[in-house]
């Protein structure tokens, strides 16, 4: 064989690679962390701004796994507005798995989830909720064994 026909064969089997590399990518699913995220990333700075005055909070929010059910402790008394106040439990590995509920703590700022709905993995969760006409944001991180 020359030298002639190894390029020609190089060539035909670089090509069939980068075609088989296309062909992998294109029929990847690819998973957006939000369907808004350019809306979300120029509201950005209200986010910071949430953070900031939950990290002033003399006391922190308190999230607790007990097995069963998970319990969330206010550091403030929510005011219940439940288009704006919700926990959001956020499943990174799959898409479509993210839990949303409104804010609704008993008078002593308590509040009881059932993880009966959550299933075994990695979860964010995240806590936005108004107290005194301020907002607050509060994310942590939960693991479900």
């Amino acid at each position: 064989m020359n030298w002639g026909k190894k390029i020609a064969i190089l060539y035909i089997g670089f090509v069939v690679m980068v075609l088989a590399m296309v062909v992998f990518a294109m029929t990847r699913t690819v998973d957006l962390v939000n369907e808004n995220y350019y809306a979300k990333g120029i509201d950005y700075q209200n986010q910071i701004d949430k953070l900031n005055r939950t990290k002033s909070l003399r006391e922190k929010v308190k999230i607790e796994n007990k097995g069963s059910s998970i319990e969330i402790i206010f550091p403030n008394k929510p005011d219940l507005n439940k288009t704006k106040d919700y926990i959001l439990f956020y499943k990174p590995s799959e898409t479509g798995h993210d839990i949303k509920m409104s804010v609704e703590p008993d008078s002593l700022g308590y509040q009881k989830i059932s993880t009966s709905k959550l299933s075994k993995g990695f979860w964010k969760i995240q806590i936005n909720w108004t107290s005194s006409g301020s907002e607050y944001y509060y994310e942590d991180i939960l693991n479900i064994p």
